[in-house]
């Protein structure tokens, strides 16, 4: 099976409820961009990407959101419909999308601390990423929202600074000065 990227441009999309859907039921509030800032995100930044993953017949696995910047790309939130997680689908797809670009990958994960954040950051070294020994904090969407403590992991080489990455995605993906 392959895995479609379908790149959503607009909220009359048709997969944009299920990318909602999906994106709403994945990630703690905390760790949510605003519905109305991550819609205005579509029309208004080119380096923004929202993507529904989809299989070979159409259908919604899941969905992609990404950053790209000069030396990497971020994603920003990565997930499968919660009914079709340990099925393989997750694996196939991030690294098709890896391997799709020229650029290194870099991503937010929990730090591993329990069984759950333990295994996810396993499925992202399967996957081919390394966790990075960093301190790094996600900070809030919006005024409301509760900064969070993560960690950076991706397919980097020695070259990048885990610093000067820390300031693009601070400024650009969370808007800070």
């Amino acid at each position: 099976m392959m895995i479609h990227f379908h790149i959503l441009c607009t909220v009359e999309d048709p997969l944009w409820p299920l990318f909602l859907d999906t994106y709403t039921s994945s990630f703690p509030i905390d760790e949510q961009r605003p519905i109305d800032k991550l819609a205005q995100l579509l029309y208004c930044e080119t380096r923004f990407q929202a993507m529904a993953l989809l299989d070979n017949s159409g259908n919604c696995l899941g969905i992609l959101t990404t950053w790209t910047f000069e030396n990497f790309i971020y994603i920003e939130h990565f997930a499968l419909h919660c009914t079709l997680r340990s099925q393989g689908y997750g694996s196939m797809a991030l690294q098709a999308f890896i391997h799709s670009h020229s650029l290194p990958t870099v991503l937010e994960v929990e730090p591993p601390v329990d069984d759950i954040t333990c295994r996810r950051v396993q499925f992202y070294k399967r996957c081919g990423l390394e966790i990075y020994d960093f301190d790094y904090i996600q900070p809030p969407y919006s005024p409301e929202l509760s900064s969070v403590p993560l960690r950076l992991m991706g397919t980097l080489s020695d070259a990048y600074s885990l610093e000067d990455i820390t300031i693009i995605l601070h400024q650009k993906v969370y808007g800070m000065k």
